[in-house]
């Protein structure tokens, strides 16, 4: 699969659109550590690493970050907390779908 990368700083997030690890974190509103903290944790993944020219993501890893962030601040969850959460609202999210499907 090939992706055009796009640098971009401080600007509006374009699905389909590929972001270095530095501007998603400008995007999302955290720490270059933090964002790096949220991956070990498996809480988003890179579309793309390439290891000497640096770490990609997509608009739904800024979104995810936002999200956890979100979850962090206010509800002060740990990083295991955050991704129990995100998976179940991504669970949930399916079954909505497939009860839409069913309804037809």
């Amino acid at each position: 699969m090939e992706y055009e990368i796009t640098l971009r700083t401080k600007t509006t997030i374009r699905p389909g659109e590929l972001y270095d690890h530095i501007s998603v974190a400008e995007l999302a509103g955290v720490s270059v550590r933090r964002l790096l903290l949220y991956w070990r944790h498996e809480i988003i993944q890179p579309e793309m690493n390439t290891g000497r020219y640096g770490i990609f993501f997509n608009d739904e890893a800024i979104y995810t970050l936002r999200k956890a962030e979100c979850l962090r601040r206010e509800l002060r969850l740990n990083y295991s907390g955050i991704r129990a959460v995100l998976l179940l609202q991504d669970r949930i999210g399916e079954l909505d779908e497939e009860i839409r499907f069913l309804r037809r």
